[in-house]
């Protein structure tokens, strides 16, 4: 998970005078000091913040640029932040999207939505999968005592689309598989390691108690993220830019004896290169010849429970 950035939203101010600029000022307590960071148009009521934090607040001032009448600031707001696989300038540096194509606040939505894709393609469900002994180190023992337990799968991936990996990405329940194995208690998870599939719940089930979980797991972690998920959100991001840019447009017009070709094949290039990234994440052979390691059959991946992509 990357912090994007954070975004202000804020109503358009109703005076008699006539201002024509917003003057955004920052800090990092709601009574502290705060710094002049931007200028803008009055016509834009969003300001995109990319060094922004939760933590800071902002103010803001109306501004007349021809009579250098200021208003009195504003009350102190806090932004929200947005949240993504990869932030607004890593898409620029790969990419000739410009501020004047695509605003910052624009491009930082259509990471988010280009994350929450990244996460349809790349993650596979497991559904109630039982709590069993994998290796000594994880036993995954069922005895009153133990609270400590592991997921056949790893790393974790993110299911509900906020690009954290905590736990409320992953269920447990417990039932007594001897008397009633059809009534299910949902167990309180106080603790995952995204990168070992290690969770903790809250109380230790009795021995005569069954475990399941049900998360969803993927080959590269998503927590940090791992770079190649990073450079497929850059490259789904750029397809989603280049489409807003010149999907529907004609690929070329005249400005007096100039003509301007325009390439309208750009979202779809940098579609293929999402493709071509997309299936070196999702080649889990690829993964274990990278970590020098063998899955064991019976923990093979089923590429049959992939869930589609465009959460």
């Amino acid at each position: 998970m990357i912090v994007i950035g954070v975004l202000l939203k804020w109503k358009r101010i109703t005076t008699e005078a006539t201002y024509d600029q917003v003057r955004i000022y920052r800090s990092d307590s709601s009574n502290g000091t705060y710094t002049f960071i931007h200028t803008q148009s009055i016509e834009d009521s969003s300001y995109y913040d990319p060094d922004g934090l939760r933590t800071n607040w902002y103010q803001l001032e109306w501004y007349d640029s021809i009579s250098g009448y200021v208003s009195a600031r504003s009350t102190s707001i806090q932004s929200g932040e947005y949240y993504g696989y990869a932030t607004v300038d890593e898409v620029r540096q790969f990419t000739n999207i410009s501020t004047t194509d695509i605003d910052d606040t624009q491009l930082a939505t259509l990471i988010e939505f280009a994350s929450a894709q990244v996460n349809g393609d790349i993650n596979i469900y497991r559904e109630e999968e039982i709590i069993s002994y994998i290796n000594d180190h994880k036993q995954n023992k069922i005895d009153g005592v133990n609270s400590t337990y592991w997921m056949d799968m790893y790393p974790i991936g993110d299911a509900n689309n906020d690009f954290h990996v905590t736990t409320a990405d992953i269920e447990v329940f417990q039932y007594d598989a001897n008397t009633d194995p059809t009534t299910k208690t949902k167990l309180t998870v106080t603790y995952v390691n995204p990168a070992t599939g290690e969770f903790r719940i809250s109380t230790a089930p009795a021995s005569d108690m069954k475990l399941t979980v049900t998360y969803y797991t993927c080959n590269r972690r998503v927590d940090l993220p791992d770079r190649l998920v990073k450079l497929a959100t850059i490259y789904l991001t750029a397809s989603f830019g280049y489409g807003k840019l010149n999907i529907g447009k004609a690929p070329r017009f005249h400005m007096g004896n100039l003509t301007v070709f325009r390439d309208t094949h750009s979202s779809q290039t940098y579609y293929m290169k999402y493709i071509g990234i997309l299936a070196v994440v999702n080649d889990r052979n690829a993964m274990n010849t990278i970590e020098g390691t063998s899955m064991p059959a019976d923990r093979v991946f089923d590429a049959s429970l992939q869930r589609p992509g465009g959460n």
